[in-house]
């Protein structure tokens, strides 16, 4: 009998989910302890929407956070339905791929190839430029819900003036991934959604995307808050041009979705399921333009850079400024992190780069911020208007007399010093900057805010003293490393 309960032992471990050694096993509920602790404290301060995790070994945390519909208490998880802004132009960049892949079109098309009466200045304009947003064309022509038609949106488009010559340079376009959408449309012969559902949702087994389509369950999609929980609704709620959004929106934004089912995209994707292996290797690398390097760029909808370990990081992000998205993989490191949420919020919007931390680095100890509270805003707001009238003697005193409650909000303190800088006044940005460093030592932002108004007060030493002291606290900041190499010239 101990022979035979040995032999099970030793074949139990051959199995792919008993390879681990006992520290390992160990230092993996470690992990999603501190995994666990760090959403739950998150949530205390007013996370709100849902968080999918996909481990190295294997293993998924999901689970939801605050809720979706305030005014009947029913919590966000795993299922609810959020608004993912520009992660949509994942979905868009690669149906052009798949058009590329069965012959129906090339990326190198210029764009007079789909549309009729485009201006010279625009005539080189190609399908890569738009992808790349290197197109030249500003980011809107209207505000997302806003009515329009096809002619009334070309016409507009057309019209507006260039940033630069297409091909030489990056700014951000929405308008250009319309222009894509409707190139979809023209190939296609169908319409943006229903190629994209039979296309790439439907291969993906998601099942739970779409602007109409899917026929969602209106108790499932998240309603949008503001920062005060005013109400901003559902996406469905507002003006759409039939079954999806007019064009300001299409393509470019506004797919609903679900963390399971952008977790069933990112594992379509690194599985070859829509795209081979060599058009998906075009995907993430692209064609660079000359002086880019390969350790941050802008791919075919994703954002592409290099870790600290030099490895690649695939993602991107969508924002409305009610809704937020961001989708991250790390290819490498076997991880992938999606978070949705229905009340964007700065503290919050860093999420997956805090979890990515708590995840590669076994030291990493995350700060909670203070919660969003209106108890903490009126402290903040008193604690700015002090600064400013008394100056930051005066507020000190105020701040330490609280003793911690009610509490300062340092994302608050941060844009209110950047708006003074904005506005011409370094020395009241400073005192801010100094404040927001003094309630926050361990912040990587505090500290780094402190740094840029050092530098914009001509106080490069103690500039770099406290860049350097950011990067201490947060090494994954490519801004920060790049004033550190300024500041050393």
């Amino acid at each position: 009998m101990k022979f035979l309960l040995q032999l099970l032992v030793l074949m139990l471990l051959g199995l792919p989910g008993f390879t681990q050694s006992q520290s390992g096993a160990n230092q993996d509920q470690n992990l999603n302890l501190r995994l666990e602790n760090y959403l739950t404290d998150m949530e205390k301060a007013g996370l709100t929407g849902s968080v999918l995790i996909s481990l190295p070994d294997g293993s998924i945390i999901s689970r939801g956070c605050g809720f979706r519909n305030l005014e009947t208490n029913q919590p966000n998880d795993a299922a609810t339905v959020f608004d993912i802004g520009s992660l949509t132009k994942q979905f868009t960049a690669t149906a052009i791929l798949k058009l590329e892949m069965a012959g129906k079109l090339s990326v190198d098309d210029a764009i007079t190839k789909y549309f009729e009466m485009v201006p010279e200045d625009k005539k080189i304009i190609t399908i890569h430029d738009l992808l790349r947003h290197q197109s030249g064309f500003i980011s809107n022509i209207g505000k997302d819900y806003e009515k329009i038609d096809k002619p009334d949106f070309l016409s507009k488009l057309f019209s507006t003036k260039l940033k630069f010559k297409p091909g030489d340079d990056f700014s951000y376009s929405n308008i250009g991934y319309t222009l894509l959408a409707l190139v979809i449309e023209k190939v296609s012969g169908q319409t943006y959604e229903t190629h994209l559902y039979e296309n790439l949702w439907h291969p993906a087994k998601m099942q739970n995307t779409g602007y109409s389509r899917p026929a969602f369950d209106a108790d499932r999609i998240a309603i949008g808050y503001d920062q005060l929980n005013v109400t901003w609704g559902r996406p469905t709620e507002k003006e759409w041009d039939g079954s999806a959004p007019y064009l300001h929106l299409l393509g470019n934004g506004g797919i609903l979705s679900t963390t399971e089912d952008m977790y069933k995209w990112s594992q379509a994707l690194q599985t070859n399921i829509i795209l081979n292996e060599d058009v998906t290797k075009k995907l993430f690398s692209p064609k660079l333009r000359s002086g880019e390097t390969e350790n941050s760029y802008y791919a075919y909808g994703w954002d592409v850079s290099r870790t600290n370990s030099n490895t690649i990081r695939y993602g991107h992000s969508g924002y409305n400024r009610i809704f937020y998205a961001d989708l991250m993989i790390y290819p490498v490191e076997k991880v992938v992190l999606i978070w949705l949420s229905n009340k964007s919020n700065e503290e919050f919007n860093e999420l997956n780069k805090e979890l990515s931390r708590i995840i590669l680095n076994p030291d990493y100890v995350p700060i909670i911020p203070a919660t969003d509270n209106s108890a903490n805003r009126e402290f903040t707001s008193l604690i700015i208007e002090t600064i400013k009238s008394s100056g930051l003697n005066k507020a000190r005193e105020v701040y330490s007399a609280a003793n911690g409650s009610p509490a300062l909000l340092e994302y608050v303190m941060r844009q209110e010093g950047f708006t003074q800088l904005d506005n011409s006044n370094p020395k009241l940005a400073l005192e801010i900057f100094e404040l927001n460093a003094i309630a926050y030592p361990e912040s990587a932002k505090a500290i780094q805010g402190l740094a840029e108004g050092y530098m914009e007060t001509g106080k490069n030493e103690l500039a770099l003293k406290y860049f350097k002291e950011s990067l201490r606290l947060n090494s994954d900041n490519p801004f920060v490393n790049d004033m550190i190499g300024k500041l050393e010239k």
